[in-house]
């Protein structure tokens, strides 16, 4: 027989009365490692080390005044040796509210970095990644070098392996995003309350700016740099594949629909750059067109979070029609993303002018 409307209050009533009476069974040497993440992403972090003891299959807890069971851990991207899962997950998340941006970050071509503290913030390091290899910045201001890093270890009171895993789960945003660049806040967040209390607590401050741009080398201003001129070269065949080049890519496009947008002379590939770029700073520089190039923007339309990114993987070209295939990239169930909407785009040059052109997925639809 289900459940009345209103016995199930009382249900709940009854067992906060029961819980309340009792006290907590933590685990033996609890120690509990915060990370705030404020900026790209809004969500505090605890990994929560102990030991369950002789018999018992799970604890009690008490973690920023919520009640929470404790087991043995879960395995995902934030797993760590040592740590018991919280309510079933391998952290304790908790949502922030946003805050004012911290640091604003370029990159040039020549690899060097432009660093400015944004409305007061103090910053103790900052990283940076493209979703592949992570590097550390030789300096929080001013233009800067920067050396490899394992993930973020060193950043704050992370541990090696905290630093490594959150990395891990940070970089996917560097792939689809243009870059991401983490700066680590010399003002943590307030600890969070814990009971019974732990054996060691640690706090670290993270602000994570995704959308960082490439400048061309020397020039200071922060122009953005239209992407790294990736070239695809199949064989040039009559009525098959033609050739094109990546020429930009991103994440905030002043765009909310799937689309496709054409330019073919240096005015509308102009208005075609500004679409791209239009939630982001500066004026992009406008790439050399021939007579006989084609400009394509491909649009996502704006998502909810991070994760998502779009890239063209062939070209092929039939009785004047243009088709292009497209990977879309999308963040996979529990995956760490930024939470911030998105509008991911790619730009290709082709080489060719054409009476229409389509832009399918990978399994020859429509792109959404």
């Amino acid at each position: 027989m289900p459940f009345s409307r209103l016995a199930f209050p009382a249900l709940l009533l009854l067992g906060a009365g029961l819980l309340a009476g009792c006290s907590m069974t933590g685990p033996t040497n609890l120690r509990v490692h915060e990370v705030s993440l404020t900026g790209g992403a809004q969500e505090r972090l605890a990994w929560v080390y102990g030991t369950l003891g002789q018999g018992q299959s799970s604890a009690s807890l008490k973690i920023g005044g919520q009640a929470v069971t404790l087991r043995v851990q879960v395995q995902d991207d934030l797993s760590l040796p040592g740590t018991l899962s919280v309510d079933g997950k391998s952290t304790y998340r908790q949502p922030l509210a946003a805050t004012t941006q911290k640091v604003s970050v370029t990159r040039d071509t020549a690899g060097l970095f432009t660093v400015a503290p944004q409305n007061g913030a103090s910053l103790a390091a900052v990283y940076y990644t493209d979703g592949t290899n992570w590097v550390r910045l030789s300096g929080v201001q001013g233009r800067v070098s920067a050396a490899p890093s394992a993930g973020l270890s060193g950043a704050g009171q992370l541990t090696d392996e905290e630093g490594a895993a959150l990395g891990r789960a940070l970089a996917s945003a560097g792939r689809t995003q243009g870059g991401l660049a983490v700066a680590v806040l010399n003002d943590p967040q307030s600890p969070l309350s814990i009971e019974p209390a732990a054996t060691e607590t640690r706090r670290t401050a993270l602000y994570v700016l995704p959308g960082v741009t490439t400048v061309p080398a020397g020039n200071n201003g922060g122009v953005p740099f239209p992407g790294n001129g990736q070239t695809t070269t199949p064989p040039v065949v009559a009525g098959g594949n033609v050739n094109f080049t990546e020429v930009a890519s991103g994440s905030n496009a002043n765009m909310a629909e799937a689309g496709v947008q054409v330019a073919s002379t240096a005015a509308a590939a102009r208005a075609l750059l500004s679409v791209a770029y239009g939630n982001q700073t500066g004026t992009p520089t406008v790439p050399a067109l021939s007579s006989t190039d084609t400009l394509v923007g491909v649009f996502l339309g704006q998502r909810a979070t991070g994760g998502y990114g779009v890239r063209v993987v062939s070209a092929n070209a039939q009785s004047g029609v243009l088709t292009l295939t497209v990977a879309v990239q999308a963040p996979g169930a529990g995956t760490f993303t930024t939470q911030a909407i998105t509008s991911p785009w790619t730009l290709v040059r082709v080489n060719g002018k054409f009476s229409q052109i389509n832009v399918v997925d990978q399994n020859g639809q429509p792109l959404r």
